[in-house]
């Protein structure tokens, strides 16, 4: 026997209506804070930026202000990375031909013939380059390092920073996020307020 459907009743609408109104506010006020949220966060990076081109500090603590002075959160710089590429394949091609014609050679390919360096070679290559940071390359053999042709270092991942809330600990139940939750709460910090420190005034130059 066939257990019968049971019919699926419609939502009560006041309650429907409640939660449509919730979330869609919800994703106004979201849109909005993403918006601050860029502006802010562009301004914090520039700053960054240019206290470690002044002082070379890579890491400032993140604190809620007032006489306790709490920490909440942490910025740190991360170093950009770069590596050894090749910028100019005949040029470098040329190099493994004079240098090391072992590794280099022709291929036939119907109705044209084409050089190549083996691929392994470039690899070292380049991985030696990149471990020197420079595009020169040390013979294992004679101790020669040669400057390598059509080779360049260059970047692959550019600096950034790296934002982190505390964790609770023993002296700190809470956690960032929620120290700064309360402290928002209490109207200790209010994003809404203009900072109390306002950014000094760009200098002009003297007119002439």
């Amino acid at each position: 026997m066939s257990e019968v459907g049971t019919k699926t009743e419609a939502p009560d609408p006041a309650h429907l209506a409640a939660v449509l109104r919730r979330r869609q506010a919800m994703r106004a006020r979201l849109d909005a804070a993403e918006v601050l949220f860029e502006d802010v966060n562009r301004e914090a990076t520039h700053l960054l930026a240019a206290q470690y081109k002044a002082t070379k500090s890579t890491k400032a603590d993140v604190t809620l202000g007032g006489e306790d002075d709490t920490k909440f959160a942490t910025v740190t710089r991360v170093g950009g990375e770069a590596e050894a590429r090749v910028t100019d394949r005949a040029a470098f091609e040329a190099w493994v031909r004079d240098t090391y014609p072992d590794h280099f050679g022709f291929r036939i390919i119907p109705a044209r013939t084409e050089v190549f360096v083996e691929d392994a070679f470039t690899d070292r290559v380049l991985a030696a380059a990149t471990a020197a940071n420079t595009a020169q390359f040390a013979n294992p053999d004679t101790g020669v390092i040669h400057d390598v042709p059509g080779v360049a270092i260059q970047p692959t991942r550019s600096p950034y920073f790296r934002w982190l809330f505390t964790r609770t600990s023993k002296r700190q139940p809470l956690d960032g996020r929620e120290l700064a939750a309360d402290a928002m709460q209490s109207g200790h910090l209010d994003l809404d307020a203009p900072l109390a420190i306002e950014a000094p005034a760009a200098e002009t130059a003297p007119s002439a």
